[in-house]
């Protein structure tokens, strides 16, 4: 891909995510998207991703790659420890990985909120369900989550690790939006980690009812 055409993909990435963060996904068409890039053209946006779906698509990719690539590292460090991790360990994977990109993920200021406002859309949930939302190493987390609670019948464990993955996403986008509006103090992150963290152990714990 020459510099040009990757230089305006990245463009419209960024807008598309402020855009679909701060609106909605439904409220934001391709075409709004390119004119707030700045492009003449008005079907830039289908031009270089297809369809909304394929923006959507490229956003995540572009954002989760490096969030990942700190959760896979974390992950290691954790299984070469002479104990295992256990579920406060790994639940912590879940979380700290996606807070520890607001503010350095690659320039971008809205991913938690664009994530959270995906979360509402059923069509694009279950788009991801077998890709970006569900990476290699996120698996390897949860298979090690459902090992420390095999006494919860499965529907109820996979139903709380879902609902742990909404609840995350939706603090953690309001603590974002808080940190670009420079209402959060020093230290708040760490401590909204540590939060998130207790409150997932405490749901995935609980006894079924």
């Amino acid at each position: 891909m020459d510099e040009g055409r990757s230089s305006t993909r990245s463009r419209l990435i960024d807008v598309a995510e402020r855009l679909f963060a701060e609106r909605g996904i439904d409220a934001v068409s391709l075409r709004t998207v390119g004119a707030e890039a700045g492009q003449r053209n008005k079907s830039a946006a289908q031009y270089h991703f297809g369809s909304r779906q394929g923006l959507l698509d490229a956003i995540v990719a572009a954002r989760s790659a490096p969030v990942d690539a700190h959760r896979t590292a974390l992950l290691a460090q954790a299984c070469e420890a002479a104990d295992p991790p256990d579920l406060r360990s790994l639940v912590t994977l879940l979380v700290q990985p996606l807070a520890e990109s607001i503010g350095t993920g690659g320039g971008s200021a809205y991913y938690l909120r664009f994530l959270a406002q995906a979360a509402d859309e059923p069509s694009v949930r279950a788009a991801w369900r077998d890709t970006y939302a569900t990476p290699t190493t996120v698996r390897a987390v949860h298979d090690g989550i459902r090992s420390r609670l095999a006494d919860l019948p499965h529907d109820v464990l996979e139903r709380r690790l879902e609902w742990s993955a909404l609840v995350t996403v939706r603090l953690l986008a309001e603590h974002e939006r808080r940190h670009h509006a420079g209402e959060t103090a020093p230290g708040e992150r760490a401590r909204t980690v540590r939060e998130v963290v207790e409150m997932q152990v405490a749901l995935l714990r609980c006894p079924a009812v």
